[in-house]
Formats: C-alpha cells, structure tokens, sequence
C-alpha cells in the first residue's frame, strides 16, 4: 500500500472512525457470521475502526487486527469496549509484509480484508495474494470485500479499479477456491457496489 494512502488514512482517523462506525452494516455481518466458523482465529488487514474485530470478537473469534495506519489503530484500541479486549489484539502491518514481519511466523483459520484490496498497488498484488495463502491453515477462509467501478471521491488514496472476474483470477492461480460472491449496496449511501468474493484455501 503506498504512502500517500497511509498519510491520508492518518490525517482523517478520527473523522473515519465516526463514519465507519454509523454505516449499515447488516449484509457485511451476515456475510461474516455465515463463512467464519465462530471461535476461529481471524487475521484482520484493515481493520479501520475496529467496528469488524468487535463484531468478530462478539462470535467468539481470537482477532488479530492490523493496519498500516497508526492513527486509525488508536481509534480502533480507543473505541474496542473493554469487554472485547480479551479477543482483540492490535498490530501494526502493512501488507504485503516486509520480510521478517513478525506475523509471517502465524497461522489463522481466516482473514478478512474488507475495503482493502483496491488500495494495493497492481505491483504489490501479486505477494499480498502469496502472503494471504501462506497466513492461513489448510481449508482457511479468506473473506474479501472491494469496491468496483470509478470513486467519485478525489484525495490522496488509491483506488485501483479491479473487476471481481481479475481477483477471481488471480486468488484461483494461488490454489484457492471460491465460496461465494455477493453483491451489495454502499453501507454509507453512497452511489458504489461491493462485491465480497469467500475462498477457501484449498491444496495448500
């Protein structure tokens, strides 16, 4: 993930961390209750807010919450209820990993990157999809949810403009093996379709 998006997510953390948190997020959490067996350990990239690892934490899931964003992983520690705590661990990591990265040594039942995918750059692609396989156990979930078509949004991140048929692609040369692929309207209003695509890493 580049810098300039890692900048911006750091200079509107707190304004981020309110939004995210009043967006609908009914189809998501349904979506999540369904693929992620509860009690799983679940690797969080992205975890924005913290709204997620609460809600996977409330299933009984050991969460590992991570983002490449200092500022919005305070937001996320501040804003976790203390009761959540126990199920919650917060780390930095900005994927793909360097190597040597800690996490590199983990292994997880499941990992989410929700509204993650478009901001890696089509260079980068590529070793986030091998570190995705290598992070999880044999029959592990992956549980992906990105944006298609232009943002009319205009600030420093990236947005890479991907159809759900190219990361199909790309995650079944990696031996994976889709689950399921849903679409669903803007929790926020606003005028953007999310796909959610569920693999399996199946062959591993």
């Amino acid at each position: 993930m580049n810098d300039r998006t890692i900048s911006w997510y750091d200079e509107h953390a707190d304004g981020l961390t309110s939004r995210y948190d009043q967006a609908d997020t009914e189809s998501l959490h349904a979506l999540l209750r369904k693929w992620i067996p509860s009690r799983s350990s679940v690797l969080e990239i992205g975890c924005g807010s913290g709204r997620d690892a609460l809600f996977l934490a409330s299933l009984g899931c050991e969460v590992t919450a991570t983002d490449g964003s200092e500022a919005m992983l305070r937001a996320a520690r501040q804003n976790l209820p203390k009761e959540a705590g126990r199920n919650v661990s917060f780390q930095a990591a900005l994927f793909p990993l360097a190597e040597g990265h800690s996490l590199l040594s983990s292994s997880f039942d499941a990992i989410t990157a929700i509204a993650v995918l478009m901001h890696i750059p089509d260079s980068e692609l590529f070793s986030f999809a091998c570190q995705v396989k290598s992070l999880l156990k044999e029959q592990g979930i992956f549980f992906c949810s990105f944006s298609s078509g232009e943002r009319k949004e205009r600030d420093d991140r990236l947005f890479e403009n991907r159809t759900p048929e190219e990361l199909l692609q790309l995650f079944e040369r990696q031996g994976f093996r889709l689950l399921a692929r849903e679409e669903t309207k803007d929790g926020l209003g606003r005028d953007i379709l999310w796909t959610t695509m569920v693999f399996s890493a199946a062959g591993k």
